[in-house]
């Protein structure tokens, strides 16, 4: 078990020092490692003039639609998406900590939720709260939700925690995993099945115009 947990913390420390301490680069390069045999990469996303040089099909099923006189979309808060060719597979906010700026990624999910079949998820190291140097998780337990939990859990796909030291050293409490708390080494499992599942859809209703 040692040994296991030397290994582990060498592959954290070298992704850590491959994303250049970007909480964000640190989780596209873990998904993809994990994702190597897959056909699913997982891409950046906030870019919107990528997306849309990358595949043309890719970026109309990101655009968010609106009414107004000027413009007939807006480009949302998209991190990372994971992608299988030219389907999005699911749009991953990266926040080390929350501190007020949930909400914006629950905004945005709840518009994917309603006109997409994107799914949308939060990957976090949950840097915590309370007075410094004496930090506790943001996220309370599935016993004693807090509000972020409670709305997680009503608007999001799920939240996906690694608490990698170099991320949040100063807390102290870790992560209380359960319910829509899900460790990090899940989501590649998850990204698979949900390509499989929309795979199946978007073959079964007749292309990609009717996966939005």
């Amino acid at each position: 078990m040692k040994r296991i947990n030397e290994e582990t913390v060498k592959e954290r420390q070298r992704r850590v020092a491959l994303s250049g301490g970007r909480w964000e680069e640190y989780v596209r390069i873990y998904l993809n490692e994990k994702l190597r045999d897959s056909n699913i990469e997982v891409i950046v996303g906030k870019y919107e003039q990528q997306i849309r040089q990358r595949s043309i099909n890719l970026w109309k099923m990101l655009c968010i639609p609106i009414k107004s006189t000027t413009k007939e979309y807006v480009w949302g808060d998209i991190d990372l998406v994971a992608v299988k060719g030219e389907i999005p597979i699911a749009v991953i906010s990266c926040k080390t900590s929350l501190h007020g700026r949930l909400t914006e990624t629950l905004f945005w999910a709840l518009l994917f939720r309603l006109l997409t079949k994107v799914k949308v998820v939060l990957a976090t190291s949950d840097t915590g709260s309370g007075e410094k140097n004496a930090l506790r998780t943001e996220w309370g337990s599935p016993e004693n939700p807090n509000q972020n939990r409670l709305l997680s859990e009503a608007f999001l796909d799920g939240v996906y925690v690694e608490n990698v030291p170099e991320f949040c050293p100063e807390l102290i409490e870790p992560t209380v995993f359960g319910g829509i708390v899900r460790p990090l080494c899940e989501l590649p499992e998850d990204l698979k099945r949900w390509a499989d599942e929309i795979s199946k859809v978007t073959y079964l209703r007749g292309g990609l115009d009717k996966f939005i």
